[in-house]
């Protein structure tokens, strides 16, 4: 792999690390559906879909298809002065897609951290108090003002004194019932805001980079409720599970609840750069000229936003979802019920978590979560970790993936796993690849 090789050393000369999270030696040359071909010609089956974006697949025809004609018209427009037709179209959809029960606009950006960086500065200068309330393990963007409504443990140094952080509930990891869980986690809440002028509450309907933990039934409902008897904001942040991946369109579909404001980013573009806010207009109105990029929401983003809403609707991808996250679901089960260091498989749809631990423990092993990455590469299959304790394997495959390469996905999964537990790897190699 001497292409390979060469590619990596330049990457390690000329760019920051303060812009990777490397999980295993890889250089993509080319892309297509849901396979990668590097530079020396090996290719990959994808279960990240980089990051949970690509969930119409890489290069579908139909997202080209409007790109190429968009630029044969506009490219470098700023909605900041001038509006264009896609992007007011885009915006009409979202809104129609979203809770058609109060006035409703949308804001646009580049990354969801953006969008989060939009609700941490909305939520209390337009609520009734200035508190915002967020949760352990979410992840609302990487930007100074997104950072600081989250609750990662890669964000441990980053905080406001604005913000409460509290408890999500984790099945696997409490020794308490789902229902007594829901019970205790919603009476933190309710406590805050007896304690605190709280504005708003902001919350994954599953956490993504939190390790994939899906809250019990009654949880969101409850907090929607509480903000609700408060009169604060209830925000559902979908930059990752939104769009299809979950097996409906929206995550938070899967409650009976109607948030204010929703974040979207990562999947909407399918590959090029968009984000949004979708929520009732005095909050996204918050403050005119107070949140605004030159290129944000421009014509390429937009005609990619339209194409990949058309994708989702036309192919159902909601429903592909739900019936591909049982296949993949059911595969890693089967895998677990032979492994004593697979500790519990969880997700929605296309979107599960691995949680790898210690044999015949519950501790949390962030160096097999390591090796399973480095060995899957070996094996033909691009896989990466997530959690508080970087030990769960996110499986984010594109929404369009075959049965097939879906099979041989999980197959080869397997056979990192076997190969993490049994052979050594280089620990500089490791020490190289450390991701998060």
């Amino acid at each position: 792999m001497d292409r390979e090789q060469s590619v990596l050393d330049r990457d390690a000369d000329v760019l920051s690390e303060a812009m990777k999270i490397r999980f295993f030696p890889f250089a993509l040359a080319s892309q297509s559906d849901a396979t990668l071909t590097g530079v020396d010609g090996d290719g990959l089956i994808d279960f990240t879909s980089a990051w949970a974006v690509a969930n119409t697949g890489y290069r579908h025809p139909s997202v080209i298809s409007d790109l190429h004609e968009q630029l044969d018209t506009a490219l470098a427009n700023s909605p900041i002065s001038f509006p264009h037709p896609p992007l007011v179209e885009l915006a009409e959809r979202l809104r129609d897609r979203f809770n058609g029960d109060i006035p409703t606009k949308v804001w646009f950006g580049h990354s969801g951290s953006e969008a989060g960086d939009l609700l941490s500065k909305a939520i209390p200068a337009t609520g009734d108090g200035d508190v915002v309330i967020s949760f352990e393990g979410s992840y609302h963007g990487i930007t100074a003002g997104a950072a600081a409504i989250s609750g990662h443990s890669a964000q441990a140094d980053v905080g406001a004194e604005n913000v409460v952080t509290l408890p999500f509930p984790d099945v696997y990891r409490s020794p308490h019932s789902p229902d007594v869980l829901v019970e205790d986690a919603l009476e933190a809440v309710s406590k805050a805001f007896e304690t605190h002028d709280v504005a708003g509450l902001i919350t994954e309907p599953l956490q993504s980079d939190g390790g994939i933990l899906v809250p019990p039934d009654g949880f969101l409902e409850g907090l929607a409720d509480l903000c609700t008897d408060n009169n604060a904001y209830f925000v559902v942040d979908e930059v990752k599970a939104g769009l299809g991946r979950t097996g409906k369109f929206f995550a938070y579909e899967h409650a009976d609840v109607a948030p204010d404001a929703i974040m979207l980013g990562k999947p909407l573009g399918s590959g090029v750069p968009i984000s949004a806010v979708v929520g009732r207009a005095e909050l996204v109105d918050f403050e005119p000229a107070s949140h605004m990029m030159t290129t944000a929401g421009g014509p390429l983003p937009a005609a990619a936003g339209l194409a990949t809403l058309d994708v989702i609707e036309s192919e159902n991808l909601p429903a592909r979802a739900a019936r591909l996250g049982d296949r993949l679901s059911r595969g890693v089960e089967e895998l677990a019920a032979d492994s004593p260091v697979i500790g519990d498989v969880r997700g929605r749809g296309l979107m599960q978590g691995v949680e790898l631990v210690e044999p015949g423990t519950d501790d949390p092993s962030h160096d097999l979560a390591a090796q399973v990455c480095l060995h899957a590469r070996r094996h033909g299959l691009a896989v990466f970790y997530v959690g508080m304790h970087s030990n769960v394997l996110e499986l984010t495959p594109p929404l369009t993936i075959s049965e097939s390469n879906l099979d041989a996905g999980i197959e080869r999964l397997g056979a990192a796993i076997g190969d993490a537990r049994t052979e050594t790897l280089d620990p500089d190699l490791l020490a190289q690849y450390a991701g998060w």
